[in-house]
């Protein structure tokens, strides 16, 4: 028998219900789904559907057939009931359970969502949950998503679920009501308000003070072309304050945007320098469609300018007329690491042309660092002058030994380094770090590797993961015994600073990696790693004998006759104002720190070298024997930018607490009342905690 013989029993039957609760009646038929939710649909009613579920069968079939019936109830509070009553939803998915309540009304639905209980037996995930709720009226909506507690403690709405459900309201007001609410980040509140009309768009940008560049210009970029135009030109002293420049929003726009701007560009107060930035990064196929026939030479020019596609950056042409970049500096950011020495002429004329543009370094062709035209002209005009002085009969080595030299003599390690100041890229920017005389280990072997590669040495710059250092590949050495030996060697230009800067003999100049891992262990055994680097290293086999070392620096001018290295002075000065002064502890302190000033008179700027030289030599002699020597650094309380200060604070039994702090202005050191000490100059934070540490 077939679904009409039982739709005719059906008919004829008075108690339909019976016949459904009847599993052997049933088993007489043969149906299939559609047909058989089809009688149901037919001949119960709602109550009746419900009743079915207190049959046994009812409730072992597929959760596909239950969900069929469920669906086909009009009464919403029995639609409830069977959704609460495990018996019938016991083996329901999810996704079903979603598909019956994104039918439901508001009410039901926000029954349902409310029921944190019904939520979470039924494992119904928070991509789901968002789907009901935007299936919800505005009203609805809105009211669901201003219970904070509601979606993120109980439903547990991530914040881009949240975000974009608020983005799907209609009124502004209500967007900004959730975005107070939830506290969005401001990517966040930037997609939401970038939905939002284009006056309450820009009422908010003009308000709200946490927004930074980027997002301002995210904002400004979805504005119509005649309410852009509008806002730059009555907003000029904001765009100004925001450090945004008219093109870096232009050229975001797709190009029939830009088609538009263009056509009205005349009309906003824009100088001469943001049109042609603007006209320069123009997509290529507005370029080529623009009618140019009155435009001035000027835009012309800068039309003809070629940029990259999507970093908004000129390609640079040294063979073009270099006055069409004047005016283009903030468009300009040139690495010229591997330029010629041609180039590199051209390159020093095009930095008085665009005094502003960005000159770029790498680290070890990965990450770039910044420096500005000044500073390269400034390094280059070093470098050049280092490279120049070379007797072009010298050997590599002796080349090698010369701007190792310079280097210690011109850089100084970064003194606020390991700070909360501390600038981790000015210490890495190659041209800055020659320009202001300050870098890190990886930044100063950089600035070796450079100089070195200008002369023929080949290098590598290796790190130990805590350490940056040279390895100096086939690079040939005299010995001792008048052999010449062929390999790869250490470098070590950091390490050498205060060596070089104080005429002395440099410990890491031309070793092995034996010889480098027995540098890494102090005098207490502690092995530091600083040049661990076991994969890299183990065929750096090649080390400098001490007298070859001498023997080396001799022949290039920096050791004497007997090479013996300058420092030598400094060392008998020292010791012989110890004896003259053994019993006058405070006058010898006095005349130490005049023979720092005399032997280094920037002793106050480098001030890495400085504290070395006090630690290790002049405050050390034997008529000093101090309770306590501390040398490091602090800066002035008055000062923001936190500047650090060299400082010397010394306790002995005849003295007392003694502070003396270095003067950069005078160049000599000043003591001070250790009240007076404490009230100017305050500790950097991370020293303190170095100190707890300790």
């Amino acid at each position: 028998m077939n679904a009409q013989d039982l739709r005719n029993l059906l008919e004829q039957t008075d108690d339909k219900l019976s016949i459904f609760v009847n599993r052997e009646t049933l088993n007489k038929y043969k149906l299939s789904v559609k047909e058989f939710l089809d009688l149901i649909s037919d001949f119960l009613n709602d109550e009746e559907k419900l009743k079915l579920f207190d049959y046994s069968h009812f409730r072992q079939f597929k959760s596909s057939i239950k969900a069929g019936i469920i669906a086909l109830v009009s009464d919403e509070h029995i639609i409830l009931q069977m959704m609460n009553n495990d018996n019938i939803m016991d083996d329901f998915k999810s996704y079903q359970i979603v598909d019956i309540m994104k039918k439901m009304s508001d009410t039901g639905k926000q029954q349902l969502l409310y029921n944190q209980e019904f939520i979470e037996k039924h494992q119904i995930a928070d991509y789901e949950l968002s789907e009901i709720i935007s299936s919800l009226t505005e009203e609805a909506r809105t009211e669901i998503l201003m219970d904070i507690d509601l979606i993120k403690n109980k439903l547990h709405l991530e914040d881009f679920q949240v975000t974009k459900l608020v983005k799907g309201l209609s009124s502004d007001e209500a967007k900004d009501k959730a975005i107070e609410i939830y506290q969005f980040a401001n990517h966040q509140k930037i997609d939401v308000l970038n939905t939002c009309n284009n006056s309450h768009k820009l009422d908010i940008l003009l308000k709200e003070k946490d927004f930074n560049k980027s997002n301002i210009i995210d904002i400004l970029q979805t504005l119509d072309i005649e309410t852009l135009s509008e806002f730059l030109k009555e907003h000029k002293e904001f765009c100004s304050e925001n450090e945004i420049s008219p093109y870096e929003i232009i050229h975001k726009l797709d190009s029939e945007q830009q088609k538009e701007f263009v056509a009205n560009l005349e009309n906003i107060n824009l100088t001469l320098s943001e049109k042609r930035e603007i006209l320069a990064m123009l997509k290529t196929d507005v370029k080529q469609n623009l009618d140019t026939t009155n435009f001035p030479e000027e835009y012309k020019s800068a039309l003809s300018i070629q940029t990259t596609e999507y970093g908004g950056r000129v390609i640079l042409d040294l063979e073009r007329n270099l006055e069409d970049y004047r005016g283009l500096d903030n468009l300009m950011r040139i690495n010229p690491e591997e330029f010629t020495e041609e180039q590199k002429t051209k390159f020093i004329k095009l930095c008085d042309i665009c005094p502003n543009m960005t000159v770029l370094s790498t680290l070890n062709n990965t990450v770039t660092f910044d420096s500005n035209a000044t500073e390269y002209k400034e390094a280059e005009e070093w470098i050049t002058s280092i490279i120049d002085s070379l007797n072009p009969e010298y050997s590599k080595a002796q080349k090698m030994a010369v701007i190792d030299n310079a280097i210690g003599k011109k850089i100084s390690y970064s003194p606020d380094f390991g700070t909360e100041v501390s600038n981790s890229s000015d210490c890495r920017a190659l041209w800055k770090i020659i320009s202001s005389g300050y870098g890190v280990c990886n930044g100063i072997a950089k600035v070796e590797q450079y100089m070195l590669n200008r002369v023929g040495i080949e290098s590598k710059i290796i790190s130990s993961g805590i350490h940056a250092f040279l390895k100096i590949k086939d690079i040939e050495l005299p010995l001792a015994n008048g052999e010449i030996a062929k390999g790869n060697t250490i470098l070590d230009p950091t390490w050498n600073l205060t060596r070089h800067r104080f005429g002395g003999k440099p410990d890491n100049f031309c070793i092995s990696y034996e010889q480098a891992r027995k540098n890494d262990i102090d005098t207490e055994g502690k092995d530091h790693n600083c040049h661990k680097n076991d994969e890299q290293l183990q065929d750096v086999t090649l080390n400098l004998d001490e007298q070859s070392l001498r023997r080396l620096f001799t022949s290039v001018g920096l050791a004497d006759s007997d090479g013996q290295f300058p420092i030598k002075d400094l060392l008998e000065k020292s010791k012989l104002l110890d004896e003259i002064y053994a019993n006058q502890p405070e006058q010898n302190i006095s005349k130490q720190f005049l023979l720092l000033r005399q032997t280094c008179p920037e002793f106050a700027t480098c001030q890495n070298s400085s504290m070395s030289i006090l630690s290790d030599v002049l405050l050390s002699n034997d008529n000093l024997r101090f309770n306590k020597c501390v040398v490091n650094r602090v800066y002035n309380r008055a000062d923001e930018e936190k500047r650090p200060i060299l400082f010397v604070y010394i306790n002995s039994n005849e003295l007392g607490n003694k502070f003396y702090f270095a003067n950069k202005d005078e160049g000599q050191f000043v003591e001070l009342p250790q009240e007076e000490f404490i009230k100017q100059f305050e500790c950097y934070e991370e020293d303190l905690k170095k100190h707890k540490r300790t």
